[in-house]
């Protein structure tokens, strides 16, 4: 029997030439992307349910891209901290798809997993019940605009000689790729110092 020309039309396939796509800076449309994949968009409603499904289908292969795997052993601290680096490679690798990401609910399995994950140590660490789905999104957004500040430019802040004391503090300042990352080391230290804050606030 002779094999097929193209490769076979798959959900996964379909997400990742959607990745591609807004990677390189084009919109989500489907006849675009069915053109890319050399398929009809029906092929491709075959496999999604319409544009919603495609975003569905790209953050399924985004988190498992960047797999969260519970570790029994590891303190909630450990946790919170591997989960916020899992977004921010997810969401820093892939900057352009970030506003199709949150603009659909959250119903993928492996995207409520990961959640379930984080939820379970802010739990351990003694977040209040009614308190740890908020949190777990604080930590998400402030990933979100680490990862969209990646985008800047190389140097913030423009010295104007006004304010002698921010003068030195511009100078001192880390540029690029360094600022991105102390951003993310701060940030998420600040996070965690409130975490522990709350809790120990919300211990009897």
């Amino acid at each position: 029997m002779a094999r097929p020309r193209t490769a076979l039309l798959t959900r996964e396939r379909i997400a990742r030439a959607a990745i591609a796509l807004v990677d390189s800076g084009h919109e989500l449309q489907v006849m675009p992307l069915a053109k890319r994949l050399g398929v009809s968009v029906s092929s491709i409603y075959h496999h999604v349910n319409g544009r919603v499904g495609i975003i569905h289908a790209m953050r399924e292969v985004l988190v498992n891209e960047h797999p969260l795997t519970p570790d029994p052993k590891a303190s909630w601290e450990d946790t919170v901290r591997s989960s916020a680096l899992h977004l921010w490679h997810l969401y820093g690798n892939h900057p352009r798809v970030m506003p199709l990401l949150v603009s659909v609910v959250i119903d993928e399995p492996v995207t409520l997993d990961f959640y379930a994950v984080l939820v379970d140590a802010l739990a351990e660490a003694g977040i209040p019940e009614h308190e740890q789905l908020s949190t777990a999104e604080t930590i998400e957004a402030f990933i979100f605009g680490v990862a969209l500040d990646a985008g800047s430019p190389d140097t913030i802040f423009q010295p104007t000689n006004r304010h002698p004391r921010m003068e030195q503090l511009i100078a001192a300042h880390p540029q690029g790729r360094a600022r991105n990352v102390q951003l993310f080391e701060r940030g998420l230290e600040l996070l965690l110092l409130g975490i522990r804050e709350r809790a120990r606030i919300a211990t009897p």
